[in-house]
């Protein structure tokens, strides 16, 4: 389904796009930005939609647009059930260390959490992070175990290996970076459903990157189990954690 455009909203965020990325206080791991929770809230107009963040890399405002991905939860989980199940691809991309990346390989037998986003995001990228560092820090060690974060950059011309690498520990030193060619990148994210456009300097120097901001969970089966938009409470990914570790595969509802 095409993207459905809604009114750009200014989330007051500010970032050079000039500087390296910010540093992203500890003490934000535990809660969300009100603005963002403010502009979610605008737009989430149903439990079957998922983001597109227009985030830029400046002092301009905020675009979202809405793209309908699946039919809602299953009643066990607080993620959204997309409609069809897609395989786990391997990408085939390059690591942050600039070795060959597989995510089928290195991932195998984990519930794998994939987000597609970039490190001088002022908002949506940090804080979904940042949330899921705080949420693996609280689940039990045999459940944090199970659970590998890959982060693919949509921005690889300024996301080198070490600024993905230095930005991600940030928030816990297992998260996974990844970078490779855009066109790449963007063919992989939109066979997944997740819409990207090529990043954008605007007029004022800032530069507009475009992505979708859904967490994408591949169960033990290799195919995608859930979605979390980006208004995902920490919380709710701790009541979650527990269940999809849980799953040999992924549930009989979700495979039909």
């Amino acid at each position: 389904m095409s993207p459905v455009h809604h009114p750009r909203h200014d989330t007051g965020s500010r970032h050079d796009a000039g500087s390296p990325p910010g540093q992203f206080p500890p003490s934000r791991s535990r809660r969300r930005r009100p603005a963002l929770a403010g502009t979610i809230a605008t737009v989430l107009v149903a439990s079957s939609m998922a983001l597109l963040t227009a985030c830029a890399g400046s002092g301009t405002d905020t675009g979202v647009k809405i793209v309908d991905v699946g039919n809602g939860g299953d009643g066990s989980l607080h993620g959204t059930v997309p409609a069809r199940r897609l395989a786990k691809p391997a990408l085939n991309l390059t690591d942050a260390d600039g070795r060959p990346f597989d995510l089928r390989t290195r991932t195998q037998g984990k519930i794998t959490m994939l987000f597609f986003g970039y490190t001088h995001c002022p908002d949506v990228c940090p804080t979904t992070m940042a949330d899921l560092a705080s949420a693996l820090g609280e689940v039990k060690p045999d459940v944090r175990d199970q659970v590998t974060v890959v982060f693919v950059t949509t921005d690889p011309d300024r996301d080198t290996g070490a600024v993905l690498s230095r930005w991600l520990k940030q928030f816990n030193a297992t998260f996974i970076g990844v970078r490779g060619p855009f066109d790449r990148i963007r063919t992989e994210a939109e066979a997944l459903g997740v819409p990207l456009e090529k990043p954008e300097v605007q007029a004022d120097g800032s530069v507009l990157v475009t992505h979708g901001a859904q967490v994408i969970v591949f169960s033990r089966d290799d195919r995608i189990r859930a979605l979390y938009l980006a208004g995902t409470s920490v919380q709710e990914y701790i009541d979650d954690l527990p269940k999809l570790t849980a799953e040999r595969s992924g549930s009989e509802e979700a495979r039909s």
